[in-house]
């Protein structure tokens, strides 16, 4: 049995491959990058952030796509950084580093600073290159919220709550409370959550969310108390089902305590890093919960 061609992995080095930009014809690619990795986002995530921003990534020879980054530009000051990502089978060979420093290049060659949330893995990535941590949160999740609240009248009960709202008011509070402008993102989220979004009276908050792969994702929620954060909750809360994700502030004691009460359970933490900037981002003592790692 000399000479018999054996089955095996072959590599490419990456030296070989081309940064590509990415557009709607990724889609179905991207997503299965997520999937593979066991994140939250769907297909409309994946176009509402191609369109808002700029994404890259790697092909393999067949044309797959085996990795990804991108970038979001939120105003003339900060530009976010998310989804890097490589398949499994050509990780360690140096293609999230080169994506995530075109990234880092090209927003600021826009004179944009870099922002991102990271992982504690990603942290230590990070840090050398020259982020700077603000302020940390943590996912938490539930997996029956309909079970939250028992009785109908507790269900129903969505008093304080404004169903209908003007989508430019939430814009301009999102730009002053997240420190820049996504109103793309915005419209977007404002959309997708229509059926269980709110804002509170008398100019005191609001709440967005999306649905997911695996969970609802409820977030941002942007409030002037832990009251009113939590008012905003119990209307979104009422109206969902099944496994809810929040991206819950550190630094929010009593809106955390409640989730706690709800029965959320910690998933995993995250921390908002920003390259080489060191003044405050944004309002953090009017945020509550984040819109996801992805998005800020």
């Amino acid at each position: 049995m000399e000479n018999q061609p054996t089955s095996k992995l072959v590599t490419v080095p990456t030296n070989t491959l081309d940064i590509i930009k990415l557009d709607d014809r990724f889609l179905a690619d991207a997503l299965a990058l997520s999937n593979e990795a066991n994140w939250n986002q769907v297909a409309d995530d994946w176009a509402m952030m191609i369109t808002a921003g700029e994404a890259v990534g790697f092909q393999d020879i067949s044309g797959r796509l085996i990795a990804s980054a991108l970038t979001l530009p939120y105003g003339d000051q900060f530009g976010w950084i998310s989804m890097v990502l490589v398949t499994q089978l050509r990780q360690k060979q140096g293609l999230a580093t080169q994506l995530l420093n075109s990234c880092i290049q090209r927003l600021e060659d826009k004179h944009l600073v870099p922002l991102l949330d990271a992982t504690p893995a990603g942290e230590n990535v990070y840090r050398p290159l020259g982020f700077l941590p603000h302020f940390g949160f943590e996912r938490w999740e539930h997996e029956a919220v309909e079970n939250i609240f028992q009785t109908a009248t507790q269900r129903n009960n969505k008093t304080g709550m404004l169903e209908k709202f003007d989508p430019s008011e939430i814009i301009e509070k999102d730009r002053k409370i997240f420190g820049g402008d996504r109103r793309t993102i915005i419209e977007s989220l404002i959309e997708r959550s229509s059926e269980f979004a709110a804002v509170a009276e008398n100019n005191g908050g609001f709440l967005l969310g999306r649905d997911g792969r695996t969970a609802t994702h409820i977030g941002p929620i942007s409030a002037n108390s832990p009251k009113t954060a939590i008012a905003l909750l119990n209307h979104a809360l009422t109206t969902l089902s099944g496994t809810v994700f929040i991206d819950a502030c550190n630094h929010q004691n009593k809106f955390i305590v409640q989730l706690e009460k709800y029965g959320f359970r910690r998933q995993r933490p995250f921390l908002r890093m920003a390259k080489g900037y060191t003044k405050k981002l944004g309002q953090p003592e009017k945020m509550f919960a984040m819109a996801g790692p992805e998005l800020g």
